[in-house]
């Protein structure tokens, strides 16, 4: 059977998309539906999926089954160890902690852990980063519940494994055009612009690329405006009110930003509404 090659490196690719486990869930469920993956993600040159995801993709026999037909049907789907995150960043250690700092910020305890266990006042003291990432999954701060395969969840380490991952491919590899987050998680969201915030006031001298992201619901938007699904049978792909932020033009071409719960009614509006771009 189809194994999923972990690598260490991304070369010289220029479209890259971060799988996150609800966005695999989501589109394995769209498959069941007669809806095929090509539209989704035939764009990019480099599909990864971080190894703490990949774990939480197989509490589930369907979802790695889901990925594994993806790799046969030819798509560039890779994993990637987070200790193997140094070598992205061309062995600058310092600053790798510093992302992992940043892109912690909003959860106090894992924060609190790295400034107690990990962190020295000389950076050069500090243990290979290799060592403490593992050491801080091993360890994790956040008790999690007991799943059915006796596995022990481990709250947001897939959310923060791919938020490290999004800002080491931003601030380490300005040749990529475009980098893609695919997740309905908003706690991934949050992490990751909270981390580039940061990592600007520290990263003087660089540019980021920007992140993007791809939500169920922006994954909805653009299927209906290819053409792939009817609008009218919404209700089959998306049963829930949930939170969206999008971007309208007005009248006068300014731009708004807006954040709110939308239904599904509402939804078919903003699809239909050309002015409109989800954001997430």
């Amino acid at each position: 059977m189809t194994e999923i090659t972990k690598i260490a490196e991304i070369g010289n690719k220029r479209k890259i998309a971060l799988l996150d486990t609800s966005s695999i869930s989501f589109m394995q469920g769209l498959q069941t539906k007669g809806l095929q993956p090509d539209v989704i993600l035939k764009d990019y040159d480099l599909i990864l999926i971080p190894n703490w995801v990949l774990i939480e993709i197989k509490d589930a026999e369907g979802r790695i089954d889901y990925v594994k037909d993806l790799m046969n049907e030819g798509y560039p789907i890779f994993s990637i160890e987070e200790k193997n995150y140094s070598e992205l960043a061309e062995g600058e250690e310092g600053n790798l902690y510093q992302i992992v700092l940043a892109s912690v910020s909003l959860i106090g305890r894992i924060k609190s852990y790295l400034r107690r266990y990990v962190e020295k006042e000389d950076p050069l003291d500090m243990d290979a980063y290799g060592e403490w990432i593992c050491k801080l999954y091993d360890e994790w701060p956040i008790t999690g519940q007991v799943l059915s395969s006796g596995r022990v969840k481990k709250k947001n380490a897939g959310e923060i494994s791919i938020t490290v991952l999004a800002e080491v491919v931003s601030w380490y590899y300005p040749e990529v055009e475009s980098l893609t987050v695919y997740s309905q998680d908003s706690d991934t969201y949050e992490l990751q612009r909270k981390a580039e915030s940061d990592l600007r006031k520290i990263f003087t001298l660089r540019t980021p690329v920007p992140v993007a992201y791809k939500s169920n619901d922006a994954i909805l938007c653009q299927l209906a405006r290819d053409g792939k699904i009817d609008l009218e049978r919404i209700r089959e792909y998306r049963k829930d009110i949930r939170k969206i932020t999008y971007s309208k033009e007005q009248g006068d071409r300014s731009i708004v930003l807006i954040t709110e719960l939308i239904d599904n009614e509402k939804f078919v509006e903003l699809v239909k509404d050309m002015t409109v771009h989800i954001i997430f």
